[in-house]
């Protein structure tokens, strides 16, 4: 009892959740410094930096708990930052991880929450328990002394140079250093930025591509009745085929059509479906991707050649829809098998 009685005081004491909630804020740069291949002035402006401005922050208010809330967008940040380092062991979250917090589906969503449990228990473990922490000392309404924040305003100053002097050393002995790539959170923030642009860019797609055309023209006799069929299985995994190997027949049609050819050494131009999916249905590819907001795909072609009815369905059975050239950017959030239909 003697032993919970010390742990519950030192939790109680504010001046200790204070150097804890800056110790919790600064763990995802600690880890990034680990992961990063950037120069060791980098790593340290990336740690020097950031914990001066959390600093500078958490000395505004008395209590502390308040200010560690006000911080929440960071934590969020933190926490899906060490996720993405568990899962992919390296790099900050990229513009495409925020897209597709909104183009996933569920069933992709928690088919990929089940590989990341462990990551998931060391985040809960690491941030709830201070969270909780933070709102008893708002609900309580504990302050720091007033001799504390004095002095800790007092050494704002001094750590608020060291992080602005480290900064200046990494631009001094890198040529090639970025904050927008190399000082965590800035570069998150800079990628949420583009995100939003993205997006918008989305948005405005039928303004930006509405001059676009293939100039298609079909090569048959008008009454020559044509169906042609495109299988787009974007989320499908090569190492799940029975045709690359695997032990289940999950493709027999494929397997018993002789002569078929199955390529073995492909890798896709993104490992994201609201890009890969339009490259698939379009002349664009990764080097060239920005110009997907100006191009259509495979669908204004045919229409184009005057292949006026095209469908869509999904290899779940849902039921099929008619759709237009311009509806091209909805292809970015289609996690399933497609079949699309020309006729």
């Amino acid at each position: 009892m003697k032993l919970f009685r010390d742990i519950k005081k030192w939790f109680d004491n504010q001046e200790h959740l204070f150097y804890l909630f800056l110790v919790i804020l600064i763990v995802p740069n600690v880890v990034l410094c680990f992961t990063e291949p950037i120069s060791w002035t980098a790593k340290i402006c990336n740690i020097l930096l950031p914990l001066s401005i959390y600093y500078a922050v958490m000395a505004w208010s008395r209590n502390c708990g308040r200010t560690f809330w006000l911080l929440f967008p960071f934590i969020f940040f933190g926490a899906f930052q060490l996720v993405l380092l568990y899962l992919f062991g390296q790099s900050i979250i990229a513009v495409d991880m925020f897209l597709n917090l909104v183009t996933t589906n569920s069933s992709e969503a928690l088919e990929l929450l089940d590989n990341l449990i462990p990551a998931i228990v060391i985040v809960v473990v690491l941030y709830i328990p201070a969270l909780i922490l933070a709102t008893i000392s708002i609900v309580h309404k504990r302050r720091l002394s007033e001799a504390f924040i004095r002095q800790a305003r007092r050494r704002t100053l001094y750590v608020l140079s060291a992080g602005i002097l480290s900064l200046g050393t990494a631009y001094l002995t890198d040529n090639r250093y970025e904050p927008k790539s190399e000082l965590y959170p800035a570069n998150v923030c800079y990628n949420i930025a583009l995100a939003f642009q993205r997006t918008a860019q989305t948005r405005n797609y039928h303004k930006t591509s509405k001059d676009f055309t293939f100039h298609a023209r079909r090569t048959h006799q008008a009454d020559e009745r044509e169906v042609y069929v495109m299988g787009v299985g974007e989320t499908s995994r090569a190492c799940n085929w029975a045709l690359y190997g695997y032990e289940r027949e999950t493709n027999p049609g494929l397997s018993g059509i002789g002569g078929l050819t199955a390529f073995s050494h492909v890798l896709t131009e993104s490992n994201t479906t609201h890009k890969s999916v339009p490259m698939l249905l379009s002349p664009v590819s990764a080097s060239s991707f920005d110009s997907i907001y100006y191009q259509k795909g495979i669908i204004t072609a045919f229409k184009e050649a005057g292949k006026g009815d095209v469908q869509h369905r999904h290899s779940d059975g849902t039921h099929p829809s008619q759709i237009s050239g311009e509806d091209f950017p909805s292809f970015s959030s289609y996690g399933r098998k497609t079949e699309l239909h020309f006729r």
